[in-house]
């Protein structure tokens, strides 16, 4: 009877840690993931694989690392090595490419087949790492065929074949809606640690995250990793706040496109970009950008001289002035952007993307200064900070 009870009180515990913390703000308030369903942990991979991908509104507890490297076997092929792969004269080994047609030269290569295939996640889900035992290696989740109403907070991605380009992506958004994605930690991916599909992603924010590009293996030959965040979805509304982005080298983010007739609007507002040995935002057309309160640190290129032709619109508040811009259009001031030891950030204030802001304005949240954001990110955003 002690041992059952003594069971009971530490299940207790773990479930009352295990709570969603906070509340959905931005593009995704209102979101509830899995509601009032009671928080249970998976007793294995499958039953895990399961809850994920059924249609039960479910709370998920990840309290262990999860190990999904060797489920599914491996597959030993040929993949291209370029330039990219050879890193002659650079600080870290290269990426070869998984794919059909090579440009350079045929290698062998050896990947694990878990990373490749992400679990998809079905509406009303919640998963969430318990403290810092949060740990999905070797799998990604993908949410798409209409699904929507997901939290993911408190989790670890990590080790998708970070070798190789095409190696897998942590979380996919196609054809979905109402996601919040918190506090988790990216690391040693593939691909892309966030990417949306052609489909719509719907409304999304993505807050308080841990972008963590360091790596052994880079197509940039400078150990930091290239594949950030590719968001090219039909129709997406994004609020991207409070994260760190550090030690990448591009698509931090790369968004929009003009192969297809999409609509993204995009709140970029208190992120800290630290260490980027390449560029931050890479912007196509078809996109509205509202930039305000983010910290640039030692970034190579805090925007790429492509955006400024692409079509892109972009509000980036270069200074008090601009600042003052927005209250007629969403009723308060922006907050300017504070750039250091960086690449130029030139001063974009076009109009179309108030007058756009103006229509989402009850879902854009309030800034925080611009000097605080350094110390209140990095202190804050990542796995068991909640």
């Amino acid at each position: 009877m002690k041992i059952v009870a003594l069971f009971s009180v530490l299940l207790a515990a773990t479930t009352a840690q295990a709570q969603v913390k906070g509340k959905p703000f931005g593009f995704a308030a209102g979101v509830t993931g899995g509601g009032n369903a009671k928080p249970a942990a998976p007793g294995s991979l499958q039953e895990l694989a399961q809850w994920l991908s059924d249609s039960v509104p479910r709370t998920i507890l990840i309290d262990r690392e999860w190990n999904f490297l060797g489920t599914e076997g491996k597959t030993s092929q040929k993949c291209c090595s370029t330039k990219t792969t050879t890193c002659e004269g650079g600080t870290s080994k290269g990426q070869a490419w998984i794919q059909d047609q090579c440009d350079g030269q045929w290698i062998p290569c050896t990947f694990d087949n878990a990373p490749r295939t992400p679990i998809d996640v079905g509406s009303n889900k919640s998963l969430l790492g318990v403290g810092t035992k949060g740990v999905i290696r070797g799998k990604g989740l993908r949410v798409t065929n209409g699904n929507k109403n997901v939290i993911i907070q408190n989790i670890h991605f990590t080790d998708l074949n970070p070798q190789y380009v095409w190696g897998g992506d942590a979380i996919t958004l196609t054809d979905c809606d109402q996601i919040w994605i918190d506090h988790n930690k990216f690391s040693l991916i593939g691909r892309e640690h966030i990417v949306s599909g052609w489909k719509p992603a719907g409304h999304v924010t993505i807050s308080n995250n841990d972008f963590d590009g360091r790596t052994p293996w880079s197509v940039g030959c400078n150990g930091k990793h290239y594949w950030t965040l590719l968001l090219i979805g039909e129709k997406d509304y994004y609020t991207f706040a409070g994260n760190w982005v550090h030690d990448v080298s591009g698509r931090a983010p790369h968004m929009g496109t003009s192969k297809t007739s999409s609509e993204n609007f995009f709140h970029g507002v208190n992120n800290y970009f630290q260490n980027i040995g390449g560029h931050a935002f890479d912007v196509d057309d078809n996109t509205w950008l509202l930039l305000e309160g983010n910290a640039f640190d030692s970034v190579t290129t805090p925007i790429t001289d492509t955006t400024l032709k692409s079509g892109a619109a972009v509000y980036n508040v270069p200074d008090p002035s601009a600042g003052s811009g927005c209250n007629q259009a969403i009723g308060r001031n922006c907050e300017v952007n504070q750039v250091s030891k960086s690449g130029q950030f030139p001063p974009l204030t076009e109009a179309s993307v108030l007058q756009k802001a103006g229509s989402y304005k009850s879902s854009l949240p309030p800034f925080t200064p611009v000097a605080d954001v350094p110390k209140s990110v990095m202190g804050y955003a990542g796995i068991g900070r909640i």
